[in-house]
């Protein structure tokens, strides 16, 4: 088990980067059991009910159709609108491991993973014969970032700065945490959403 960290170099005008981090298959098929238990029972609720401890609300032809799509093997509760899961990915770099959490923001479970990390600087096209499941942080968030004046790319791949990824139905909200001044910035592009 390994996540690996792909930094892209664009080069096009002048150097820009990209951040990617990519979990392991092993990590991965964790966090999706993991998920899919919390994700049955907000599904079973919801059919049971018609909403999940008042929230996230389902009319009978939306319990019809989250019923069929149960039997037929999948489990997809309704989340709202915005919000096709309800994880939220935290990653934090401890030099030659990865701390990750995740937070099941509905049933307010969290599971914690530390394994190796990998970091492996590459020109664009090489990191497209790579494709994991994993978390892109794009040029633009990426320029975003390194304007914020508590960014020192130096400090970019250690315990300094905490990195999370909330993804909805439209995108990925990133925000990024630095452990020296306790500030935050959000880096999404909402302008590609």
């Amino acid at each position: 088990m390994t996540l690996t960290i792909y930094k892209f170099n664009y080069n096009f005008y002048g150097p820009t980067y990209s951040l990617c981090f990519s979990l392991s298959e092993e990590t991965t098929k964790q966090i999706d059991e993991w998920n899919l238990s919390l994700d049955k029972t907000v599904l079973d609720e919801q059919l049971k009910t018609g909403s999940f401890r008042g929230k996230f609300p389902i009319d009978d032809d939306e319990k019809l159709l989250l019923g069929k799509m149960k039997e037929d093997g999948i489990i997809q509760p309704y989340y709202g609108f915005m919000n096709a899961r309800a994880c939220i990915y935290t990653f934090q770099i401890l030099y030659k491991s990865c701390k990750i959490e995740i937070n099941h923001t509905v049933m307010e479970q969290k599971i914690f993973i530390e394994e190796p990390v990998s970091i492996k600087r590459l020109k664009l096209l090489g990191a497209l014969s790579n494709p994991k499941r994993g978390f892109m942080m794009k040029k633009q968030e990426y320029k975003t970032l390194s304007k914020w004046k508590f960014w020192n790319p130096i400090d970019e791949f250690t315990p300094r700065y905490i990195y999370t990824f909330s993804p909805t139905t439209i995108g990925v909200g990133i925000k990024v945490f630095d452990n020296i001044t306790n500030e935050t910035i959000d880096i999404t592009d909402y302008n590609d959403w």
